[in-house]
């Protein structure tokens, strides 16, 4: 499935829920054009699921035996062989073992949520990076756990969370628990919430990276450690997919990811997006004449009509640039045409030490991170609209990420600094920026990364410092385990071998990327960003068709803009004139305000809606509903 609803209430609550269902049905049509695949009603919860617009994914499953049930959106896998799909020997496992210990036995991008009949015990487990986004709501003596932030907003009034939004047009996405709405909150990675009764009892974390030793493997044994690794995940991924397309680019992520799926020996094509003529292309087209198998190269195609941007919406919640999400919906509506599932590269870079530039010359060492600087040079980096955001502001927002990196890295005192840049790259930007594109893209079709797989995930982590810098893990794997993909040229032009006395004229076009490198940090410096724009000044901006069709010009009206509560009339007005203009510098923020501003009409929009229409428990929307009351347990299946 590609989403639910869960509301959860004691038995003296039960109309208050039921009203707070039947809103959340009918807004599920209204905001994400949703119509229930499954539904069901238990003695303190009821639950809806949404199939994937690819139609792919289980509904809800129950237990003949004890009316227990199950659902689960994403892809997992079980320590047992099960994967998705599998989804009621997943359920007959939770009844034998319980929620905690199936949760140490399970990996992969999910949120599973399991109501144990018998006991009157509801739980919701997330993943342990908390990738597949799931948000929870208190509302009266009821809960909702939902999917969608929009739709667990839409149930009641909701003030807006002013530093989620603000985080969202400074970087373009919301970090720790926050969503746009102050009442809605994102449950974290690794997480058992944990209900009794219709009550909620508690939350625990099943997984950490302090479990971990960072001085686990080295040499030989990390590059055989990792390759089993992620062999055995390629596997696990054509268990339960019979038709994966593997993405393949200019760059070593998905080339390893490549070189594991051959060595696995499973069937699997491969794809690219991007102009014909650039590096990431060319490149890819070279690696599949080695790979043998189909390569698919799709241009970049973007429609960014104001119907397309809705109907992206629906995916997002307006938690990422519908401007750019726009592409990657292109893209994905395509191959979901052709294959079963998306597998991408995403988390490799931990096996290359990722940021641990910023470390230098202290890589490795047991001192505290330097949280300020991380939020400087990696996340509050934007160029920044001083119309939005007064430049006296900056100084502020640098504080308030400093605080965000702090709490993400508490209990690490002591630890390498590099485990705490892993763990705030994983805590931050792998779960909420990677995750908010991966939970819009799953509810279209399965996506997934087998590098977040948790036997994977633990192995990267666990190798140490110096084989992980400068690539040379990776580099020493794809030789082990395709030399012709090791020895075939990155987008630069250098080999993805590990460097020797014999093969270093190879690496000399490395010299021309520091040489750039040096000289984009200089111009950054100079100009602070304003070079970008400079670059790309004969392309015409998204904002300039969109601003001129009248569907925008009416919800960018300052006036009526529901951001200008936040922002302030006068001020959104003078950032909306100086966009006008061609060479305007904020094309990132501008998207990111055209998101924000439909976001919050789309729950104007759904609470307008007359749920008196759904005054009976009978309707739904134009669905007629059946309780059938055959079951015992007290559990409703609802046709």
């Amino acid at each position: 499935m590609g989403n639910f609803l869960v509301v959860i209430a004691p038995v003296e609550a039960r109309p208050e829920a039921d009203q707070l269902f039947r809103a959340g049905l009918a807004n599920a049509r209204q905001i994400k054009g949703l119509q229930p695949s499954g539904l069901i009603q238990s003695h303190c919860a009821r639950a809806a699921s949404f199939a994937r617009r690819d139609g792919s994914g289980s509904s809800i499953i129950i237990d003949p035996e004890t009316q227990s049930w199950l659902l689960a959106v994403g892809s997992w896998f079980h320590a047992g062989g099960c994967a998705s799909g599998s989804e009621a020997r997943l359920l007959r496992r939770m009844i034998e073992v319980g929620a905690e210990r199936t949760a140490q036995e399970l990996e992969g991008f999910f949120t599973i949520v399991f109501n144990n009949a018998v006991t009157h015990e509801l739980f919701v487990v997330t993943d342990v990076i908390g990738s597949r986004h799931c948000f929870n709501r208190s509302i009266g003596q009821s809960e909702v756990i939902s999917t969608s932030s929009l739709l667990a907003a839409s149930l009641a009034d909701c003030a807006l969370d002013e530093m989620g939004c603000e985080e969202f047009l400074r970087t373009g996405i919301v970090y720790e628990n926050r969503t746009f709405f102050r009442d809605v909150r994102k449950i974290g990675p690794a997480q058992i919430a944990h209900y009794i009764a219709g009550r909620s009892h508690r939350a625990r974390r099943y997984w950490r990276l302090t479990e971990l030793d960072p001085d686990k493997f080295e040499g030989k044994q990390a590059v055989r450690e990792l390759s089993e690794k992620l062999i055995g995940a390629a596997r696990k991924v054509r268990s339960a997919y019979a038709n994966p397309v593997c993405d393949l680019t200019g760059g070593y992520d998905s080339r390893t990811l490549v070189a594991a799926f051959l060595a696995a020996g499973v069937d699997f094509e491969t794809t690219v997006a991007g102009a014909a003529d650039s590096p990431d292309v060319i490149v890819s087209k070279g690696l599949s004449r080695i790979t043998g198998r189909p390569h698919w190269h799709f241009e970049s195609e973007t429609d960014n009509s104001s119907d397309r941007l809705r109907e992206v919406l629906k995916l997002t919640d307006g938690g990422y640039d519908l401007v750019e999400y726009a592409r990657i919906f292109s893209l994905h509506d395509r191959l979901s045409a052709r294959f079963d599932v998306s597998i991408n590269g995403s988390f490799g870079e931990l096996a290359r030490g990722y940021w641990w530039e910023l470390l230098r010359p202290k890589i490795g060492d047991r001192q505290p991170l330097d949280a300020g600087q991380l939020a400087r040079r990696r996340y509050v980096v934007d160029p920044v609209a001083p119309q939005l955001f007064s430049l006296s502001e900056n100084e502020r927002f640098v504080e308030h990420f400093t605080g965000v990196i702090e709490r993400a890295n508490r209990g690490l005192a002591g630890w390498p600094n590099t485990a705490q840049m892993d763990n705030t790259y994983l805590e931050l930007r792998m779960q909420h920026w990677q995750g908010r594109i991966a939970s819009s893209t799953d509810q279209i079709w399965p996506c997934l990364s087998p590098f977040m797989l948790k036997s994977v995930l633990e192995t990267m982590l666990q190798i140490r410092v110096r084989l992980r810098s400068h690539s040379l893990l990776v580099r020493m794997m794809l030789a082990e385990l395709q030399p012709e993909l090791a020895a075939y040229p990155l987008e630069h032009g250098h080999p993805a071998l590990p460097l020797t006395w014999r093969n270093w004229p190879r690496f000399i076009p490395l010299l021309n990327v520091y040489a750039k490198k040096a000289r984009l940090k200089i111009e950054h410096r100079l100009f602070k960003g304003r070079t970008t724009a400079a670059r790309t000044i004969n392309i015409e901006p998204a904002r300039m068709r969109l601003s001129s069709t009248p569907e925008v010009g009416q919800l960018l009206d300052p006036r009526r803009m529901r951001l200008a509560a936040l922002i302030g009339e006068d001020r959104l007005a003078d950032f909306l004139d100086g966009s006008r203009h061609p060479h305007f510098p904020f094309d990132q923020q501008w998207n990111r305000v055209l998101s924000l501003e439909m976001a919050l009409r789309e729950i104007e929009v759904s609470s307008s809606v007359d749920r008196a229409e759904f005054a009976d428990q009978s309707k739904v929307g134009d669905a007629e509903i059946t309780l059938k009351r055959e079951r015992h347990g007290g559990t409703q299946v609802m046709d």
